[in-house]
C-alpha cells in the first residue's frame, strides 16, 4: 500500500492509501482504478499530470458507471482494459464485470 494525493480541478484533493489494481495501457496510463486500504475503490481519469477527475466509492459497480457517465454511456477501449486488468487483482471487479450463467 502506498499514499495517494489526486489534484482535481474544482475540488479538494483526493487522498488515499491503497493500490493500483487497475490501469489502461501505454506508458502514461490516462485511466487508473485502485483500491483503497478501507477496501473501498477510486475511480481515475487522468487528463495530464496536474489535472484529474477522481471519485471514491464503495463498490465496483460504482465505478464502472461513473466511467460510463464520464463517455458518455460508454465504455471505451481504455476504459475497458483497466477495468479488464482490475478484475484480474480484485474479486469484487470480477464480480461486477464478469457475467456468469
Amino acid at each position: 500500500m502506498q499514499d495517494y494525493s489526486i489534484e482535481r480541478s474544482g475540488v479538494p484533493n483526493l487522498d488515499f492509501t491503497g493500490e493500483i489494481i487497475g490501469q489502461s495501457g501505454a506508458p502514461k496510463p490516462s485511466i487508473l482504478i485502485y483500491r483503497t486500504d478501507t477496501k473501498k475503490f477510486v475511480g481515475q481519469l487522468r487528463a495530464d499530470q496536474k489535472f484529474s477527475l477522481a471519485q471514491h466509492f464503495d463498490n465496483a459497480d460504482g465505478v464502472i458507471a461513473w466511467f460510463k457517465y464520464n463517455y458518455s454511456q460508454t465504455i471505451v477501449p481504455a476504459v475497458q482494459d483497466a477495468i479488464e486488468d482490475a478484475a484480474k487483482h480484485d474479486d469484487a471487479f470480477k464480480a461486477a464485470w464478469n457475467e456468469h450463467v
